[in-house]
């Protein structure tokens, strides 16, 4: 029996926070997208597949540090769409300033892996995009 759309992203957030990255990538469909867009981060791109989410996560090395990912909320929003209240934590590498940073995450989820992930900077817009 495969793991509810629920359960898979609950379970990439953990192997996330682990260091667990290829353990987390297990978790993406190889054809999976994570689009940051420009008003989530400075650097905004487009992540495609295993090889994208390995440069996304190593986009922080020299940036930020201890960087965590706390799923604060998780819904379903349909049979394979979920929306994660999140909270990212680090600390400057050169600085040691915290950063925290809110985001409502879109994801899709199907045959029990992530296909879809994209950030927004409030719920409005996220389920405003889930409208869509």
């Amino acid at each position: 029996m495969s793991q509810s759309p629920a359960a898979v992203v609950r379970a990439l957030f953990e192997r996330v926070n682990a260091g667990e990255i290829d353990g987390a990538i297990e978790l993406l469909a190889p054809d999976a997208v994570f689009v940051v867009p420009p008003d989530a981060s400075a650097e905004p791109d487009t992540y495609r597949g295993h090889d994208g989410a390995r440069r996304y996560f190593s986009g922080f090395d020299g940036v930020l540090d201890d960087v965590r990912f706390e799923l604060v909320e998780l819904e379903q929003v349909a049979d394979d769409t979920l929306l994660a209240a999140t909270r990212l934590h680090g600390r400057g590498t050169t600085t040691g300033i915290p950063v925290e940073q809110d985001t409502f995450v879109v994801l899709t989820v199907r045959d029990g892996l992530v296909t879809w992930i994209k950030p927004y900077n409030d719920r409005e817009a996220a389920l405003a995009a889930l409208r869509a």
